[in-house]
């Protein structure tokens, strides 16, 4: 009996404690649980708040100014849409130079300049094997829908990822990402690398193609779509000016001397027809056409309906780059009847667009930002007549007074291996055979270059590598758009309104603000209205995508991002 009533006060406490522990157990599953709810409930609210789709518009060559320039005369569904719902960075401007398609793409995607994402020109010299290479050809891929080296194309030499890289890797590869464009590299490179596709152009062919990096074979719908032959379809109608009766009072007269044609046997008046170009098959003169944003934009809408973008609760990306405005402002210039005409109907593409995003995947569903992989210079002899400066000073006649100065300085031309993008190379073999210090010659150079009429400044290799220079100094944007590896030995920039061009058309690429400038307008699902004039810049877009659907920054980001100007609380 004792036995049992000692086992009994030995064991009860234990049991006692047990129970209480047990409890104390309990309490804290409970509040574990409700923890957890509440979490899964704040992911849920946020995952709500996401858009179903980002997609991103690119005009290449649209200076901020043409929004300002056309606004009476656009419609209230296109770009006055985007401006009246949505907010628009007035003062958005590209941080480096060259301001150029290939790094234009590249930067808004990557978030990043061309010193860190290696796209540092449309095309560029290769010093280890002195070649050019092409900012997305890439001779490991065949074509997809094509036999000839247009399809050979890939991102493989942008060297950090994109918005839809960050996308796919997050949502472990759930997450679908397109791009279009009528050029290879304004497709491929918005992309990025882990893209479900990329489509472009195909001059010979007049259809869409893609590459082997992405498919083995085009989708069905693309097949389909370019069975309906639709380059034909515009091009048999010519090209006129829309219906205004007040006229096209925002452009020079339409016969002027400051544009070219492809066809340099035409007067470059409106209208135009391509019946000669039809006869041939030459599909790729609809680039020149304002038909290549609309085939674009038809391209675009059938993607989004057949590969059902932004349906699930996944956000998916698709990249829309209109190309033909680029390539008609280099023609006629950006004061030119034609270039008025293409954006007042690309302001209906866009309508389109935005209408069809409304029906496929929900008012409140998505978001649009708009933005340009450049801008464009006046024609410097427009400028010239009207007592402005500008000049054309040619790359060909500068390698060729630099040559005659390495050979009187130094007994030999080919100490410089090529100039290309306003960059002199130098062959570091040749400096080593004849014992030379790569410093001291550039700095020659350096020295020389600023003889020559229409070059305001020129920069050794270690300013530009080592300097530290304020945010608007030239010297900045060179700097970040100087790739330490693949870049030369000397910079140089040309005065203001001086480019290496054609006496009729432009071109872009400077550091000015002409090239500098463009658009940036963010509309959709929980961007409130409003503006701003603050200095903005475009390696800032990718890192305010990627916080506005909640994915890790793009690896190479070296920008803060916009959201807190926009979001609605």
């Amino acid at each position: 009996m004792k036995k049992i009533i000692l086992a009994f006060l030995f064991f009860a406490p234990v049991v006692f404690l047990s129970q209480n522990i047990s409890k104390a157990d309990e309490a804290d599953v409970k509040v574990e649980k409700e923890s957890e709810m509440a979490v899964r409930s704040a992911i849920a609210i946020e995952e709500s708040t996401k858009p179903k789709l980002i997609v991103g518009i690119v005009v290449d060559q649209m200076r901020n100014d043409f929004i300002y320039r056309y606004w009476n005369r656009y419609g209230k569904g296109g770009f006055k849409r985007l401006v009246n719902d949505g907010y628009y960075f007035k003062n958005n401007h590209y941080n480096y130079i060259p301001t150029y398609t290939g790094p234009g793409h590249s930067s808004i995607y990557t978030g990043t300049t061309p010193r860190t994402h290696g796209i540092i020109a449309n095309e560029w010299f290769v010093k280890k094997n002195h070649s050019e290479m092409y900012c997305v050809q890439d001779t490991s891929v065949r074509g997809v829908g094509t036999k000839n080296k247009t399809g050979m194309m890939s991102p493989r030499n942008q060297l950090s990822s994109t918005i839809g890289d960050e996308m796919k890797m997050s949502s472990n590869q759930k997450a679908k990402v397109f791009g279009i464009a009528l050029k290879d590299r304004s497709a491929i490179l918005p992309a990025g690398h882990a893209a479900d596709g990329a489509f472009w152009f195909d001059d010979e062919s007049g259809n869409f193609v893609s590459s082997n990096w992405y498919m083995n074979d085009l989708p069905v719908w693309l097949k389909t779509f370019n069975e309906k032959k639709l380059p034909k379809q515009y091009l048999d109608g010519g090209w006129s000016t829309m219906a205004y009766p007040e006229g096209y009072t925002a452009s020079i007269a339409d016969d002027n001397n400051y544009e070219s044609v492809p066809n340099k046997k035409d007067k470059p008046t409106l209208p135009y027809s391509y019946k000669s170009y039809v006869e041939k098959n030459s599909w790729g003169i609809i680039k020149a056409t304002p038909f290549g944003n609309s085939i674009t934009k038809d391209i675009a809408i059938e993607c989004l309906k057949s590969e059902q973008l932004g349906k699930d609760n996944v956000t998916d990306l698709f990249c829309i780059s209109f190309s033909s405005t680029d390539i008609i402002a280099h023609s006629y210039g950006p004061r030119s009847v034609e270039v008025e005409d293409t954006y007042l109907r690309l302001d209906k593409d866009i309508e389109e667009l935005l209408n069809t995003l409304d029906k496929e995947v929900g008012k409140n569903n998505y978001v649009v930002f708009l933005t340009a992989d450049h801008g464009g210079s006046d024609v410097p002899n427009h400028l010239i007549d009207n007592k402005i400066p500008g000049g054309y000073l040619y790359d060909k006649n500068v390698k060729k007074e630099v040559q005659i100065f390495l050979q009187n300085t130094y007994g030999d031309s080919l100490i410089m291996s090529d100039l290309s993008n306003e960059q002199i190379f130098l062959d570091d073999k040749k400096l080593a055979a004849k014992n030379l210090i790569a410093d001291e010659v550039e700095e020659k150079i350096c020295k020389f270059l600023l003889t020559i009429k229409g070059i305001s400044e020129a920069y050794p290799s270690k300013i530009i590598k080592y300097g530290s220079f304020e945010k608007a100094d030239y010297r900045a944007l060179l700097q970040n758009g100087y790739n330490h590896i693949m870049s030369g030995n000397v910079c140089y920039i040309m005065n203001p309104a001086w480019m290496d061009f054609a006496p009729k058309g432009t071109t872009h690429g400077a550091a000015y603000n002409y090239d500098t400038h463009v658009p940036l307008l963010f509309y959709g699902k929980g961007i409130k209205k409003g503006s701003t004039f603050e200095y903005t810049s475009i390696t800032q877009i990718a890192p305010t995508v990627c916080e506005l659907i909640q994915v890790n920054q793009t690896n190479g980001t070296v920008s803060a991002p916009l959201n807190n100007h926009f979001i609605q609380k």
